[in-house]
């Protein structure tokens, strides 16, 4: 029996102190940014699919209050993705269509065919990496690095997600993986702006392991906007 819970237990992982000061930096970053409203571009592009590009306005409330509004580069809605909490919804506005589901894990995967959940889309938009509290973090440098990167693993010590920030120790970029160690999405941050003190990106893309590809480019964002829940559910298209 001892041998036995030896070999099924996990091993003894020693903290890293650098690590987990780097992590609660990060984790402040923007702490006080907790709304926000924008416009700018997305661009939705996949392995078979040619590159779109949409006109959007965006809107945020930590941690699970988002909306996303896509209009058609010759005028028009082009549709609607939301989230109050406690539904997520999809609205088409050329056919008229509209899908209400519960929220469940928040994932839009359904949507953007990448395994992200509106929290952690949220959590990029107000300028900060999210990290799963479980993991334990860890420092590494690269042969061709100068500032370490990050790695979060379980406590089998198995890498889950890598994080590279630049020389000011902004976030530049994130891979995700599976337990089994294989990629399942990854992040690039390009470009700063300073709004109202606070340090947020120009230019979120997230990829798929399968190629598909989503890009934010955030402009005119205005920080803690002011704005009622029922933005938050859409109201179906008319019919």
């Amino acid at each position: 029996m001892p041998s036995a819970c030896t070999r099924f237990s996990p091993p003894d992982i020693q903290r890293d102190m650098a690590a987990e000061q780097m992590v609660a930096g990060l984790r402040l970053t923007n702490a006080d940014l907790t709304r926000f409203k924008c416009v700018g571009k997305i661009i939705l592009s996949g392995p078979n699919q040619p590159a779109q590009t949409f006109r959007a306005a965006l809107a945020g409330q930590l941690t699970d209050r988002l909306r996303i509004d896509m209009f058609a580069p010759f005028g028009g809605s082009a549709g609607t993705v939301s989230s109050d909490g406690k539904h997520l919804f999809l609205v088409m506005h050329p056919s008229r269509e509209y899908y209400k589901r519960r929220f469940g894990s928040g994932s839009l995967e359904p949507v953007i065919k990448i395994n992200v959940t509106v929290g952690d889309l949220l959590e990029l938009l107000v300028g900060r990496i999210p990290m799963d509290t479980e993991l334990l973090p860890r420092l590494g440098v690269d042969e061709n690095e100068v500032q370490p990167h990050l790695v979060l693993v379980d406590r089998w010590g198995r890498t889950h997600q890598r994080v590279t920030v630049d020389d000011s120790m902004h976030p530049v970029a994130s891979e995700w993986f599976d337990g089994h160690q294989k990629p399942v999405y990854s992040l690039t941050v390009s470009g700063t702006q300073i709004i109202d003190g606070f340090v947020l990106p120009k230019r979120i893309d997230l990829s798929g392991a399968s190629g598909e590809r989503v890009t934010v480019i955030l402009d005119r964002y205005e920080a803690n906007a002011r704005f009622d829940d029922s933005l938050f559910v859409p109201a179906p298209p008319p019919s």
